[in-house]
């Protein structure tokens, strides 16, 4: 029996992402249940969330610790400690240790991590695809 990718994935937003208040290239819809985006392809998708990681280094969110409390609050009942000791363990990034997101392997890195906790860890993004939404995002 095969099981459905999970639905970030097949709405083409590994990110989960739900501000739909952002005009975000690509976007098609909201999830009515759920309220995570829509997007028309997988590199739109990709790019949102690099445009939001670089967004939150602007506002000094540049540690994974800052940008997962306010990326994955633990107040809206997300597991928020665990969701950065995850992205840490598997990025190698301490948790207060500033990153660059400008740096395409930091980027590859964080990504990689994000999609893990947000999908699972058989998300299927290459490198080649998020390199892809690097580029768009610029």
């Amino acid at each position: 029996m095969n099981t459905p990718a999970p639905l970030g994935l097949r709405d083409f937003n590994p990110w989960n992402l739900q501000q739909a208040h952002v005009p975000w290239i690509g976007l098609v819809q909201q999830e009515p249940e759920t309220g995570e985006l829509i997007f028309d392809d997988l590199i739109d998708g990709i790019r949102a969330g690099i445009r939001l990681c670089y967004t939150y280094q602007r506002m000094g969110l540049n540690t994974p610790a800052k940008f997962i409390q306010k990326f994955s609050p633990a107040a809206a009942g997300n597991p928020t400690a665990q969701y950065c000791t995850n992205a840490c363990d598997w990025t190698g990034f301490a948790a207060d240790q500033p990153i660059d997101f400008h740096i395409p392997a930091v980027m590859i890195a964080w990504a990689k991590a994000i999609f893990r906790q947000e999908q699972g860890p058989d998300y299927g993004i290459t490198d080649d695809e998020i390199t892809q939404a690097i580029a768009a995002a610029q």
